[in-house]
Parts: C-alpha cells; structure tokens; sequence
C-alpha cells in the first residue's frame, strides 16, 4: 500500500503518541510504501514541512514542534497513496484532512491526545472547556475521518460519549520490539534496595509527585531507591520535591538502554498518571515481566491492565498509593508471580500485531481486499 502518516513531530523522545507513530512507520515501512510528513520527518519519502513551537513554556520544555501546513506540497504528497493517517488532531492535520478530501483518498485518524491533557500541560482544569475541545474536535475532525483508531476500549469510550459517530477500531500502540528477553542482572550499588521505577513525561498529569510522595510515606522508605524517568516541564519542581521529602533516588531523562536494564530489574513500577488513553509505560513494564501498580481514575485507561485490586491505587491519593505500595514490597512471591502473568499478557500486545491490525483497517477505508488474519 502508498500511506501517508501525517505527524507533526515524529523523532522526539517525549510523549507516548509520538513514540507508537515512530514504531509504527518503522514496522510499515517493511512491507509498504511509507510517505512521513511532519516537520522532522525522516526517511523515503517523506515531506519535511516548517516547524515552530507554541509561545508556552510547557511546550518548550517537553520540546514540542508543530508543522506549518503547506497546503500545495500537501495536494501532491497526497494525490496517489491509498490512505491518510493523521496522528495528531493539530493544524497540519486539519489541513491533510481537507486535501485528502479535495482528492478523494480515505483518511484513519488517531487518538492519541485528550483534552485534558492539553489543557493540563498549561495549567488549565476545566470541565467546560474539555467538553467544548472534545465537541470541537469530533465535529471538525474525527468525524470526518473514514475511520478513527483508539488504543483501548476507554479512549473508545471517551469520544463515543462525546459524539463521534464514524467506525472505530480498538488497537493497541503495542510493545515495541526492542522491549523483552531476559531481566538482566542489576546494577551492584542497588542490590540491596528495592528499585521502584516510574515513566513518563515530566508534566502535570503525570502525577510523579504523589509517587515521591507516596513513597516518602512508606515504612520501607529507607530502602527504597525511586527512579523518575522521564523530562518536562516539572523536573525542577520534583527535585525540589525528592530532596525535601528525603527520597533517595534519581530524577531525569534516560538513555534508551538504561530504561531497559531498570524495566528488567526493578521491583516495581508504579504508574501514577491520571490522564491516560494506553499507557506505553505499562506495557514495556509487562513485557519485561514488571509488576505494576497502576492508579485508577475516570480519566484514565492504565488501569484495565493491572492484574486485580491489589496492584491499583485510588488516583490522587498518596496514602492509598504507600499502603498498595508496602503491600507489594512485602510479598516478594506475589510480586514474582504477577512478573510472570504481565508478561504473558503482553505477549499479544506487540507492535507487530498492531500494525497487522492497522492495516487491515488502512485496507478497509480503501476498499481493498482484506487479508485474513494469520493462524498463530
């Protein structure tokens, strides 16, 4: 198939959809012609439009770059593929949603970002205006897509509530295939602590603090070494936070390759966010045979994956989260025997299967022979 991946920015390190996109071109690209366009897009073909930042520090900081549409070089880098797929409900996209109108090419958009956590980023908590950005985007954009794809059965939910009304589909953003094998060996000077590992962007959503202070309140704190992985726009405030709470640990963005040996070696993951479609994070924790405890809220999907009750936690609540927290870190079997049961969870979770499914929905919008599904 000729697709067009519409993204505005796809090379960065933060932000989970931009992360699946990247994933995902790269998985495509194996079997199909893959048309990037963005403002770094990357490979053959591709169109590289005009980047620029929104005036806000939030942005800046989690290095957000948005694409100036071109209107003419659109047209022709969308006049002869199959489909459009756009990533992001941003100007670029509006923009392709109208070309590939104009040229009669069917359009799959993604969800991969909710109102609030826009508004969130720039320190916004409002219920009106969430309604009014969701009612916004489904009538202008959503809904006019051919098809809409959601990673989990909640971000399904969250738009049909709100009014969308075109087909959907509910795929996974998947593990990507450099997460998994063998837990590793962990790094000699953490031997004799228990390593709690949280991921994700810096920002307010997130919720890191009540982690740092969860973990301040626990009755294992003294040998507890927390790793913050992850850069925004809050790194400052939660060092600030970790050195007063006196939580020993880490704090910043990390290689690739030093988030994998911790997701193979840590005791614990705790993904905090109460704003949340998927969760990439949770996954890869799966993969690699992780526990997670995972917060539960109206406003998040992460949940749906956690085991039972033993591994969720009241959102917003740092008390509820230390008693889970000492719950697990006291039953080293329990923690042992969940590894093992997230990951043969996450076994059909994969990137690979993501993208097979993907395509079928690409080979649906434009009335092509669906292929079936192969017998594994």
């Amino acid at each position: 198939m000729k697709i067009a991946f519409v993204c505005d920015t796809i090379q960065s390190e933060l932000g989970g959809g931009v992360t699946a996109a990247r994933h995902v071109v790269n998985r495509l690209r194996k079997d199909h012609e893959v048309t990037v366009i963005g403002a770094d897009a990357y490979g053959d073909p591709r169109l590289t439009l005009c980047g620029f930042q929104l005036p806000l520090r939030a942005m800046r900081e989690m290095q957000f770059v948005m694409a100036r549409p071109d209107r003419k070089a659109l047209a022709k880098a969308l006049a002869t593929v199959d489909v459009v797929h756009l990533q992001l409900p941003f100007w670029l996209s509006f923009a392709a949603l109208g070309e590939a109108k104009k040229a009669a090419r069917p359009v799959v958009a993604a969800f991969h970002v909710q109102p609030e956590n826009a508004f969130m980023n720039v320190g916004l908590r409002s219920e009106l205006l969430y309604r009014l950005s969701y009612r916004f985007s489904i009538e202008r954009f959503y809904n006019r897509a051919d098809a809409v794809v959601c990673p989990s059965r909640f971000a399904e939910r969250k738009l049909r509530e709100h009014g969308l009304s075109v087909p959907t589909f509910v795929i996974s953003n998947g593990v990507p295939s450099d997460v998994g094998g063998d837990r590793g060996a962990r790094e000699p000077e953490l031997r004799q602590k228990f390593v709690v590992l949280t991921v994700g962007r810096l920002a307010a959503e997130k919720r890191q603090d009540l982690v740092i202070r969860a973990v301040a309140g626990s009755r294992f704190r003294d040998r507890i070494y927390l790793v913050v992985a992850g850069g925004g726009p809050r790194e400052a405030e939660l060092r600030r936070l970790m050195q007063k709470s006196g939580v020993e640990g880490e704090l910043g963005f990390l290689p690739r390759e030093r988030l994998l040996n911790l997701l193979g070696t840590s005791d614990l993951l705790i993904h905090a966010s109460e704003v949340e479609l998927e969760g990439i994070a949770v996954l890869e924790a799966m993969q690699m045979g992780l526990p997670v405890l995972v917060a539960e809220g109206p406003e998040t999907a992460a949940a749906e994956l956690a085991l039972d009750d033993s591994f969720r936690f009241a959102g917003r609540e740092p008390r509820s989260l230390t008693q889970k927290l000492d719950a697990l870190l006291a039953a080293p079997d329990k923690r042992a025997v969940a590894g093992a049961l997230y990951r043969e969870a996450a076994q059909r979770l994969t990137v690979e299967a993501s993208v097979s499914s993907l395509v079928q929905v690409y080979r649906q919008v434009a009335g092509m022979r669906v292929e079936p599904e192969p017998v594994h």
